[in-house]
């Protein structure tokens, strides 16, 4: 996946800046309008939209519904990545249109990375491109499978054990299907 595939020639003659804008929020899945993420969660979507910075070779600038991070204030860099943060969610929409008139402003060609259809066509009448979250995430697919916590030392070899004692039984079971097969 390549941010040149989603503009026209003609406009990568114009212009050799380009910039990704993404709605924060729609990078984690499952999470309501209103609700904001948690900083954990804010971070592990700027580890992985770095990794993908690096990859695609493009600036990215991530706006995130809440208070600015202890890593990172508002309009602040996160290794390459501009951070911004909206307040309150009613706040989040007028916020990334901004981003996207500031960018056009500099002569900048603008991908605006949302699942909100509405936001895509305020941000196609301002000249952005756009392209929905879910499509970018399954471009990256192994980076946004969830995995289960790490588990702890002791929880490791408690579940080991208990795989052992039911592997043991199920032995046990087998065997005596054996016997009760022979005698018979």
């Amino acid at each position: 996946m390549n941010i040149q595939e989603y503009q026209s020639e003609a406009s990568q003659r114009s212009s050799d800046k380009n910039t990704v804008v993404v709605d924060g929020k729609d990078m984690c899945p499952g999470k309501p309008e209103g609700d904001s993420l948690s900083p954990r969660q804010q971070v592990e979507i700027l580890q992985k939209l770095v990794k993908i910075q690096e990859e695609e070779n493009w600036d990215c600038w991530v706006l995130f519904n809440g208070e600015p991070l202890r890593q990172v204030e508002h309009g602040g860099d996160f290794m390459g990545i501009r951070v911004f943060f909206s307040p309150t969610p009613p706040q989040r929409v007028p916020t990334l249109l901004e981003c996207v008139k500031v960018l056009k402003q500099q002569s900048r060609d603008t991908l605006l990375i949302t699942n909100d259809e509405n936001l895509e066509h305020r941000a196609r009448d301002l000249g952005a491109y756009t392209l929905r979250a879910d499509t970018l995430k399954k471009g990256y697919e192994s980076m946004f499978v969830s995995r289960g916590r790490p588990q702890s030392r002791l929880m490791r070899h408690r579940t080991v054990d208990r795989r052992k004692e039911d592997l043991e039984q199920d032995d046990q079971r087998k065997i005596r299907d054996m016997i009760d097969l022979i005698d018979e």
